[in-house]
């Protein structure tokens, strides 16, 4: 009997026992080569062109492109075609008969590069320009005690000095013959006088220049805007340009006319990396400093070709 019980214990343990079992090994499922699709280059958004002013006259026929906010964008004229390309709503290159590409560091403009060809802009820990290498003369600047342009250096060609009156305003370049420099009751540059040469400037509505005279323009050369006000039409009258500009708003009229006379006429010397005249003029009239003025050499190319 006590067998019988013992052995009825033994079953019943055994059979309470858990039971191994093995999961079923995963199966591996092949997947064919597939290549991942190609997925092409971004191009940079280019801005459209929304605005246009058409130039046109004895020098030919050309039209300006521009966007909403008045950046030129192209310059269309006879065998030729150039493009302005911007990044973050600074200029990065020019592209065209020549190329142009314009390289930014902590958002100061940095390198200018034509092919082989290129500029160095040097600053110092105050972010004032102070070198620039990769023209003919390599052109060092210096600056006063409150940090007003006083020098320039082109190599070994001479120094531009700039005096200021108690306005701020440059009032006297010396490079040989000092040249001085006459305001209007607007702040306006009216005239540079060296003594037997006048390089005198005349003024509209809006501040627009109109006029230029003196020894360098023979019988002067005048800007006719009109006839209504605002105007949309612009013409030159001038011995060597009759351009008539024409555009639908002011303000890219003004744009396109301001640009063309100051790289055409008032930048005179044109194969000379700085000029004391010019640089005044541009510091006054579209109130901008040194390295915009240097940048805009190139940009005049367009206008001047």
């Amino acid at each position: 009997m006590r067998t019988l019980v013992f052995l009825l214990i033994l079953l019943v343990a055994c059979s309470s026992a858990p039971v191994e079992t093995k999961e079923p090994a995963p199966q591996v499922v092949s997947q064919p080569n597939v290549t991942p699709p190609v997925v092409p280059p971004q191009k940079l958004l280019e801005d459209p062109v929304t605005r246009t002013v058409k130039q046109s006259g004895s020098l030919g026929t050309f039209v300006y492109g521009l966007s909403e906010d008045n950046r030129l964008l192209r310059v269309e004229k006879t065998g030729a075609l150039w493009q302005y390309h911007y990044e973050n709503g600074k200029l990065s290159a020019i592209t065209g008969p020549q190329n142009y590409e314009f390289i930014y560091l902590h958002d100061q403009l940095s390198e200018i590069e034509s092919g082989p060809n290129k500029l160095f802009f040097k600053y110092d820990d105050r972010g004032r320009l102070i070198e620039v290498k990769g023209f003919q003369e390599t052109l060092y600047m210096q600056y006063d005690s409150l940090n007003r342009l006083h020098g320039v250096k082109r190599g070994v060609a001479g120094e531009t000095v700039f005096d200021y009156d108690d306005k701020d305003r440059i009032e006297r370049i010396t490079r040989g013959p000092a040249i001085n420099v006459f305001y209007d009751d607007k702040n306006r540059i009216r005239n540079f006088d060296a003594d037997d040469t006048k390089f005198i400037i005349g003024y509209w509505r809006d501040d627009k220049v109109i006029a230029l005279s003196g020894k360098t323009f023979g019988i002067g050369l005048s800007t006719s805007y009109g006839p209504d006000y605002p105007p949309f039409d612009a013409k030159l009258i001038f011995a060597e340009d009759d351009s008539d500009f024409t555009a639908a708003y002011t303000d890219t009229l003004y744009k396109v006319v301001d640009d063309y006379i100051y790289c055409k006429y008032v930048r005179r010397l044109k194969d000379v990396s700085f000029d004391g005249t010019s640089y005044a003029f541009f510091n006054n009239y579209f109130k901008k400093g040194l390295p915009e003025y240097l940048a805009m050499q190139f940009e005049c190319i367009p206008y001047e070709n």
